[in-house]
């Protein structure tokens, strides 16, 4: 016999079960993860209001934004428009071209694009 034979020949495969909780100790598990799930759920609504609280209280929401901070969002924003825009025209075009050549599923890719054009137009909205 080769070696490999033997190896499978002399293991097997866990067969364990995994343990299970019964009685108190099932009911102790339980009410330790609701416990951790509701501090945790009360440390997650917290944190906010302080994060915010401490950032109105260093003045981080008054004056006038920052030039170079504002200038480089600004053309950030007008070169995602432009890309947005260039792309959804090539494809519009290929939309057109399924169309003229009766592709099957030509109508759902241009719902589709009527979709991502509506999200284009909303975006600087969104952004703002």
């Amino acid at each position: 016999m080769s070696a490999t034979t033997d190896y499978k020949q002399t293991t097997s495969a866990p067969s364990a079960q995994p343990a299970r909780l019964t009685g108190a100790a099932a009911l102790q598990m339980t009410l330790t993860l609701l416990l951790a799930l509701l501090a945790g759920a009360l440390i997650a609504a917290a944190l906010p209001a302080v994060t915010l609280h401490a950032l109105n209280a260093a003045g981080a929401f008054k004056g006038t934004p920052i030039d170079g901070v504002q200038n480089f969002v600004e053309k950030l924003k007008g070169n995602v428009v432009w890309l947005g825009g260039t792309s959804m025209g090539l494809v519009i075009a290929v939309v057109g071209i399924m169309f003229m050549t009766g592709h099957s599923r030509a109508h759902d890719l241009a719902i589709r694009t009527i979709a991502g054009l509506m999200i284009l137009a909303a975006i600087s909205g969104i952004v703002a």
